[in-house]
């Protein structure tokens, strides 16, 4: 080999070996995955619809980031202790909650201290579902429509009830918001969940209920409640005869139950990010989709910056309607 060639091949193997290392640390920084088992926070008890997609999520968790998902329920104060746990975890990846509109942007307002500031505690991750709520009365009431109910309302201030599943609950809330928006004058009569309150608005003994879509629509498929309304912004396909609030009347009213994923607030922003996007792609699969959409839950992804636009706006929102009413939870 001559001289020249000599010296172009080992100065070829020496810019090899030197950019070898620099390439290495921007590969690794870029592509975030953890080192030990993700723990995954439900701020409530197994069965519910968070508990259904913390499950789903992490059994597809060993798939897209080579760790297992391991679920821990930690139920208790509407979902504030889950959370805070979640944000008083260490900042590695290694913990996750997941959350609601409810414990994010509620609960602050309700509950003298969340151990949380949802602005200031807790990293955004993404959303991933949500779902409406639905206005009912019993199958043989005299209400016909919302405009109907609100007519009836004012004409007799703190004669109509309306049944929650609990105070500060997401369907009490809705039932405020309507409350609020709409200048009404009624009682709430809160129940331990949502079957009591069904039972009773089935049994006359409170006028209306405003519930999760699907705890409705079974009872619509019964034949045993009317619904009158749902709260999105446009009619759900399971029950398109039933208009939006808006459509029945009541410009500008919309809220919807949302669902998705949070960490620490100091999380740093490459496995902020790296989570967000694996989440979205695990829900995105055929088979997590097709059973959170038998569940009651529409897709609807939001990245970590719109997840921090929409806390702050309904964090707003709900903070308005529940100092107007007064609402406290001990």
């Amino acid at each position: 080999m001559s001289l020249h060639r000599r010296t172009l091949l080992a100065t070829t193997l020496a810019g090899s070996t030197l950019a070898a290392p620099l390439a290495a640390p921007a590969r690794a920084q870029g592509e975030w995955r953890p080192d030990k088992p993700i723990r995954v926070i439900v701020p409530y008890t197994p069965g519910a619809i968070n508990d259904i997609l913390a499950r789903l999520v992490a059994e597809k968790m060993a798939d897209v980031f080579g760790q297992l998902g391991v679920v821990e329920n930690r139920p208790g104060a509407s979902g504030s202790l889950g959370i805070a746990a979640a944000a008083q975890a260490a900042p590695d990846g290694g913990t996750i909650a997941v959350c609601n509109a409810a414990n994010l942007c509620m609960n602050p307002f309700l509950f003298a201290n969340t151990g949380y500031d949802p602005r200031r505690d807790i990293a955004p991750l993404c959303v991933t579902h949500r779902l409406m709520n639905a206005l009912a009365v019993r199958a043989e009431s005299p209400i016909r429509d919302l405009r109907d109910l609100i007519a009836r309302a004012k004409a007799a201030p703190g004669r109509l009830s309306y049944a929650s599943s609990g105070a500060g609950s997401s369907p009490h809330l809705a039932a405020e918001l309507l409350t609020h928006q709409a200048g009404l004058e009624v009682v709430h009569v809160p129940y331990r969940g949502s079957t009591p309150g069904m039972i009773d608005l089935i049994g006359g003994r409170v006028d209306y209920t405003i519930d999760n879509l699907p705890n409705v629509l079974a009872q619509v498929e019964a034949g045993k409640v009317r619904a009158l309304a749902v709260t999105g912004t446009e009619r759900d396909p399971t029950m398109p005869n039933v208009p939006t609030f808006q459509e029945a009347g009541l410009p500008g009213y919309a809220m919807y139950v949302w669902f998705g994923f949070v960490g620490p607030g100091s999380l740093p922003p490459r496995i902020r990010d790296a989570l967000a996007a694996g989440i979205t792609r695990i829900v995105h699969g055929d088979e997590t989709r097709e059973k959170l959409r038998r569940a009651g839950a529409t897709l609807w992804p939001q990245a970590p910056a719109q997840f921090s636009a929409l806390i702050s706006a309904e964090l707003e929102k709900w903070g308005t309607v529940i100092r107007a009413a007064g609402i406290k939870v001990e």
